[in-house]
């Protein structure tokens, strides 16, 4: 008796192959799509600033035992000394010395002013949550905490 040699292909077929190319193809066409609109990193970015300046300004604030004001525009913040018209001394940026300040094109609304006194607390002209580019913010009035 014979035995018979049985011989085993190891490997993809044609169709295999090509509906695997044709996948990856489909999955690189909507993954590059997000990646190169960048509106979502900006935005998440900006807003990620917004909290830091907020932050920093409460520090601030306790550490020298002034007020500091934070002023929102439709796109733009800038941090103050002890003044509520945001028109008083600036305050400086740790790196660099210049003004505490940033623009972007993320939107920013409500526009209102936020005050830190001196005991951290948060005072508001207006509603003590905003949005930046479409992320909420909201801070907290007696401790001054800011968070999303």
């Amino acid at each position: 008796m014979q035995s018979k040699s049985h011989q085993y292909n190891q490997g993809f077929t044609l169709i295999e192959l090509v509906t695997v190319i044709v996948i990856l193809g489909i999955l690189a066409a909507v993954g590059s799509a997000k990646f190169f609109n960048n509106a979502t990193f900006r935005d998440t970015q900006y807003h990620q600033q917004v909290l830091s300046a907020f932050r920093f300004a409460q520090k601030i604030a306790i550490a020298s035992q002034n007020d500091v004001t934070i002023c929102l525009t439709a796109d733009s913040y800038e941090l103050y000394y002890s003044s509520l018209t945001c028109s008083g001394t600036p305050v400086k940026h740790p790196v660099g010395q210049v003004n505490y300040q940033d623009s972007d094109i993320s939107e920013i609304t409500p526009v209102q002013n936020f005050t830190y006194k001196a005991s951290g607390e948060a005072i508001s002209t207006g509603a003590y949550s905003f949005s930046v580019g479409g992320y909420n913010v909201v801070v907290e009035q007696v401790t001054g905490y800011v968070h999303e």
